[in-house]
């Protein structure tokens, strides 16, 4: 009876101790595909930050108000503006 119960332990142990593994694997599997998902997005944050920083340099923003815009823009005396009374 006594060699039953310790056969039974160590099949027992055996069994947990896949079961366990089994699922360290399948959280380490998890762990790693979310980390690649973080890496790629940093990567996409750090490109949008850098285009944000390149595009909005003053001389850059001057360039393209340039080369789009044209003649579009002038410059406005602020004594000129009047007020518009929307409540007529």
């Amino acid at each position: 009876m006594k060699k039953y119960i310790i056969l039974f332990g160590i099949i027992f142990l055996i069994i947990t101790t896949s079961i366990i593994k089994s699922s360290t694997r399948q959280l380490e599997k998890n762990i790693f595909i979310l980390e690649q998902q973080v890496k790629i997005l940093e990567e996409k944050f750090d490109f949008l930050l850098l285009e944000n920083d390149y595009l909005t340099t003053p001389e850059r923003l001057i360039g393209l108000k340039e080369k789009i815009f044209n003649d579009k823009f002038f410059p406005i005396n602020p004594k000129d503006t009047k007020k518009i009374d929307t409540n007529e």
